[in-house]
């Protein structure tokens, strides 16, 4: 067994150097209530650039000097999985983003795994540059879960706009809006119209944490849960489980490593081990039998 297995478990070594636990104290370990990872899904709305320009059209290349007023954030919306409240900041009548970045960054810093559609591409990249710009810390990595990049990798959707996968999966639909009307009536200062963007942007809160819970078991997991709430590597990647998991077969790759496919009898998803990580599964399963 290894040594990671045997000091979650809680093991020691009797004289003849075998590991010994007593079967109250397996049962305990292996009905252990698991801590929930802390898993925040979150969405942002910027403003437009303003530029100069001597023509229009399509494939233009515009200078920064062309630049006549920076994009900003506009605002933030957020969301604990297991809570219900979704939170949201939004520039207020000062138009300015840097009191959403000191509200929303330490909230980024608590999770342990942080979901957004496009995300890495967009979300993330914009508040650390606005962070940037305002000379605020941030972490320089989070771990990102972005569902667009699961659903180009793994899916074949009629495209992978986030309202379009939803209603393919019919978990709901994003909020309509006026669309650049809307941006345009924030930008100019219109209560209303911002405070439409902010319900916009909570209703993608609802949206994509549905559509992230759709797809979770059909792609590979982020976080080992098991390993990060105190459980042996055999547990269940996506939910803990350390006990209730079967083996389905064994998988060799091109080297000749034996790779266990596993499955989760609580959550289902399916997943592959090391055979060290399985033989420590086995000798745990045979200590609590006997």
């Amino acid at each position: 067994m290894s040594s990671h297995t045997a000091r979650h478990l809680g093991l020691k070594i009797n004289k003849e150097g075998r590991y010994y636990l007593n079967k109250e104290n397996l049962k305990k370990y292996l009905d252990l209530e698991q801590y929930k990872i802390k898993r925040l899904f979150y969405d942002i709305e910027t403003s437009q650039y303003e530029v100069k320009s001597f023509r229009i059209g399509y494939n233009l290349n515009l200078h920064y000097q062309n630049v006549t007023k920076l994009a900003k954030i506009i605002c933030v919306s957020w969301k604990w999985e297991g809570e219900d409240k979704i939170h949201n900041i939004h520039w207020g009548k000062e138009m300015d983003d840097k009191r959403i970045l000191q509200k929303f960054i330490p909230e980024m810093n608590k999770a342990d795994e942080i979901v957004a559609h496009n995300g890495d591409r967009f979300d993330v990249k914009w508040l650390r540059t606005r962070a940037l710009f305002h000379r605020l810390p941030m972490k320089p990595k989070y771990r990102s879960v972005d569902t667009l990049k699961q659903a180009k990798a793994y899916f074949n959707f009629p495209n992978n706009r986030l309202d379009t996968i939803a209603q393919y999966l019919g978990v709901g639909a994003k909020i309509e809006h006026e669309g650049i009307k809307m941006w345009d009536a924030v930008e100019a200062g219109d209560k209303k119209a911002l405070k439409a963007m902010v319900q916009y942007c909570d209703g993608d809160i609802t949206v994509l944490e549905d559509v992230y819970f759709q797809l979770e078991k059909y792609v590979k997991n982020m976080t080992h849960v098991g390993a990060h709430t105190g459980g042996a590597k055999h547990s269940c990647p996506s939910c803990g489980n350390n006990n209730d998991i079967v083996l389905n077969k064994f998988n060799y790759t091109a080297l000749g490593t034996i790779k266990p496919e596993m499955s989760c009898n609580s959550c289902g998803y399916v997943y592959e081990m090391s055979y060290s990580a399985y033989r420590d599964f086995m000798m745990v399963k045979t200590m609590l039998i006997n």
